[in-house]
């Protein structure tokens, strides 16, 4: 193969590869709306919040996130969601590791986390958002649920 061909080759798999990336990086963190509403059962999810199982939701919110041991986005967005649980105390922030819980990822659909599920006061899931959330995505999350 002729060099010319090789370095066009070369530069179209460059120009691709930062092409999907871009992509990919513009959809992580955005919510999308769920049309199904499931109801989350807590008892399922077996979290522990400060040492004690969850077994309300949230008085206006919600937010379950699904992280794993290894995910080094999963602690920013605990932290981020954390503060917004510190803020609003209608919110409340549930962090279930499904390192070990490969049954929760199926059912939830997890192919990547952080996923955050957004759940409304009954416990219905509104919004999904995968990867590490933006705060003006967790901000128009709480205007739709009414909490701010």
């Amino acid at each position: 193969m002729p060099f010319e061909a090789k370095l066009a080759l070369f530069a179209t798999l460059v120009v691709l590869s930062v092409t999907a990336g871009l992509i990919w990086k513009a959809r992580t963190g955005r919510a999308n709306l769920v049309k199904s509403g499931e109801l989350v059962d807590l008892g399922k999810l077996q979290a522990l919040k400060d040492g004690v199982r969850v077994t309300k939701y949230g008085r206006k919110a919600t937010f379950v996130q699904f992280s794993t041991e290894v995910c080094s986005q999963c602690r920013q967005t605990a932290r981020l969601l954390s503060e917004v649980e510190t803020k609003h105390q209608d919110v409340l922030h549930i962090e279930v590791d499904v390192t070990n819980r490969l049954d929760l990822a199926a059912h939830f659909k997890v192919l990547q986390t952080p996923t955050t599920l957004v759940l409304d006061s009954t416990g219905r899931v509104k919004s999904r958002i995968g990867g590490a959330p933006k705060p003006n995505v967790i901000t128009h999350e709480l205007e739709k649920l009414e909490v701010i």
